[in-house]
């Protein structure tokens, strides 16, 4: 008998648990996106032939810093550096032989799309 009413007592608690479960009681903090890893070449939604690639050593955490590659559609390739820190990105572009410095800050929406900020405008890239 004491069997019985145990796994009726844990049938129900686990019943409770899972229908109060919702997005909002979810324990990930929604400041920090699951960015598994940033490693990898992310796409301009706008244009797919607008790339870039970013690697790093510091995939596994939720800050860390960055370098890679732009491949831009006018066929220019410019090499990039910066850092990540939960939500948050940013990076600098140095252009071509000009060494002209390209400043974009923003924010991960999830582990697959991040939007950017820039003096040329706003950037989507996802991968």
């Amino acid at each position: 008998m004491k069997k019985v009413i145990f796994s009726f007592l844990m049938i129900t608690v686990l019943t409770f648990l899972l229908l109060t479960c919702t997005e909002d009681s979810n324990p990930i903090d929604s400041n920090t996106p699951v960015v598994d890893p940033i490693t990898n070449i992310w796409t301009n939604v706008a244009d797919s032939s607008y790339t870039f690639f970013f690697n790093t050593h510091d995939s596994t955490v939720s800050r860390g810093i960055f370098w890679g590659t732009e491949e831009h559609p006018s066929g220019v390739t410019s090499e990039l550096c910066g850092f990540f820190d939960k939500s948050y990105i940013e990076f600098d572009l140095r252009v071509g032989a000009t060494e002209r410095r390209t400043k974009f800050k923003g924010k991960f929406i999830n582990s697959n799309r991040m939007e950017l900020q820039s003096a040329e405008g706003a950037l989507v890239l996802t991968r």
